[in-house]
């Protein structure tokens, strides 16, 4: 039976043959023994940010710290913004070290996130979590290279266009801190794509496979 992939939530859910990639915010919650993505999210930049830092470098080079991230930039929260991007700078440098995919968290920010992903030549495969926009910009992300992830949002029938239209080798799924099961967010997208689940499925899998580096035992 083929899985279904959450690339990133922020609470464990009880939902059989689903593989969830659970996402730790470095600093303030303890680092899990399962497979997750480990960063410093923009509204919890602590006040002694250096010690932060070294405390994710530590967590990262962890086997089971798939991803970077959530990190990136946020015009809505009181984080001072030159720290916001100070502390993105370096998650973006350590996960070119580590050659590990990074997971982007943008409010009100794409373009500062676009420009701060060239000047700091990021190497690694981007990932824009929990994309709710226009098709347009998505498309622009992923000309870049980049790849989307989708959540809840899709269901409330806004990006049916995109949906329709988006390579599906460049996308994920996820539930964030919803509740929602990620299986419904897949059978959303099939049912506007009409295409058949286990098709995509297939293809997830050799996307996170093929990004994140690590097989699902099914």
């Amino acid at each position: 039976m083929l899985p279904y992939i959450d690339i990133h939530n922020h609470r464990f859910q009880e939902a059989p043959n689903s593989f969830q990639l659970l996402n730790c915010i470095s600093g303030k919650e303890n680092f899990p023994e399962i497979p997750c993505s480990v960063g410093i999210h923009p509204w919890y930049v602590l006040e002694d940010v250096n010690a932060q830092y070294e405390t994710l470098k530590l967590q990262a080079s962890k086997e089971n710290a798939l991803a970077i991230g959530e990190c990136g930039l946020d015009k809505l929260t009181e984080t001072n913004w030159q720290l916001q991007i100070e502390i993105f700078e370096k998650q973006i440098q350590l996960a070119n070290e580590l050659q590990k995919p990074l997971i982007i968290h943008s409010v009100k920010a794409y373009q500062e996130v676009f420009a701060t992903l060239r000047e700091q030549k990021v190497t690694v495969p981007v990932i824009f979590h929990g994309f709710n926009k226009k098709a347009e910009l998505g498309n622009y992300i992923l000309l870049q290279g980049y790849y989307i992830s989708f959540g809840t949002s899709i269901l409330q029938g806004n990006q049916d266009d995109f949906i329709q239209s988006v390579d599906l080798e460049k996308i994920f799924f996820e539930t964030d801190d919803k509740s929602t099961n990620v299986v419904d967010i897949y059978s959303y997208f099939c049912s506007v794509r009409k295409i058949r689940m286990s098709a995509l499925q297939e293809q997830i899998i050799q996307n996170f496979k093929k990004i994140f580096r690590y097989t699902i035992v099914e």
